[in-house]
Parts: structure tokens; sequence; C-alpha cells
């Protein structure tokens, strides 16, 4: 049985990220717990979102780890370990899609509010918008996209429609995910 080296080892790094994240950057940065009572009232607190999200970082690799070790890969024999230049232009093209959608999260906001004014409009700086509709969209939205669709495309090494739907309908999903549940959170790139 041959195990997959590679596989452990991000099995690893990600369960020891996910490990500080829960321990010491969560409670340590962030003051209100997972869910706050106030005149028993009780909401979700800030702390909700990134320690679920840690939490699952830490189920999956743990799993990922443990069915490394176990279940042999099955197509292991004549696969060179490392990196060769199929690999390294792979990374490259992720890292661009990746790239590009964040560019593209952090400006698209201000460049709209930045084309309203010069159209006429009077919103001021983006910076008093971010947190008001249609606004606090723009950018996570196109980023999102651009991010998710680049992603698949390179993946897939084709563009296709059914990829573009994909793409929408992640962006909504977490739109909805994290936007609806919380009155106070802001949406990337947003909260500072």
């Amino acid at each position: 049985m041959q195990k997959a080296p590679w596989t452990v080892g991000l099995a690893l790094f990600l369960a020891l990220g996910s490990l500080l994240t829960l321990f010491i950057w969560i409670p340590n940065d962030i003051e209100t717990g997972v869910i706050e009572t106030f005149r028993r009232r009780v909401t979700i607190g800030d702390a909700m979102a990134p320690t679920m999200m840690a939490i699952g970082i830490l189920t999956v690799s743990i799993l990922m780890g443990v069915l490394a070790i176990v279940r042999p890969e099955p197509y292991s024999k004549g696969v060179k370990e490392g990196l060769d230049k199929h690999s390294l232009s792979f990374l490259l093209r992720l890292t661009i899609a990746i790239g590009l959608g964040l560019a593209l999260m952090i400006h698209t906001g201000p460049l709209v509010v930045d084309l309203v004014n010069l159209l006429g409009g009077d919103l001021g700086s983006y910076r008093l918008q971010k947190a008001t509709f249609p606004y606090k969209y723009i950018g996570y939205i196109t980023g999102g996209f651009v991010m998710v669709f680049g992603v698949i495309r390179v993946v897939e090494n084709r563009f296709t429609a059914s990829a573009a739907w994909v793409s929408i309908f992640a962006v909504i999903v977490m739109t909805i995910l994290y936007d609806v549940p919380f009155d106070n959170l802001l949406l990337p790139p947003n909260g500072n």
C-alpha cells in the first residue's frame, strides 16, 4: 500500500492552521463569542462564522489525512513525485484566476461609485456606500464570480455555460449565507 505524502502533509498543515485559528486567533481577535445573550435576547456572535469555518476545515483535513493513510492511491504507479512544468503551469493559472477575482473584489465597488459620481450622481466616497444596497454587493459578486468561474476554467481547461451558471449560483448562495443572517457583517472586502 502506497501512501500519499503530499496529501498527508497538506492535511497536517490545514489541521494545524485550523487548530491555531480555533484556539489562538479567534479568542484573541474577536471580542464576542459564538452566541451572545444580552438582556435575554440571544444573537449570533461575531465568532460564529470563523469558528464554523475552522471546525469545518479541521474536520475535512482530518478525514483527508486518514483517507490518505488508510486508502491506497489507485493510480500511483508511474506517477512522478514533485512539481513538473505542467504542475507549475496549473498553479500559475490558478493563482492568476484567484488574484484577478480578488483584485476585482477590491476595486470594482469603488470604481462603480466613482463612475456614478462622474456621471452626476452625488454618492460621496465608497466608504460611505460600502454598507448600502447595491454597492456592498458589487465587488463581492463580481470578484466572486470571476474567482469561481476562473478556478473552474483552470480545472476543466475550457469555458462552459454550465460553469458560468454554477459560478453565479455559488456567489448568490454565499451572499445569502453571509449577508442575510448577520446584521453587522459586511461582505468582503468591505469589512475593515
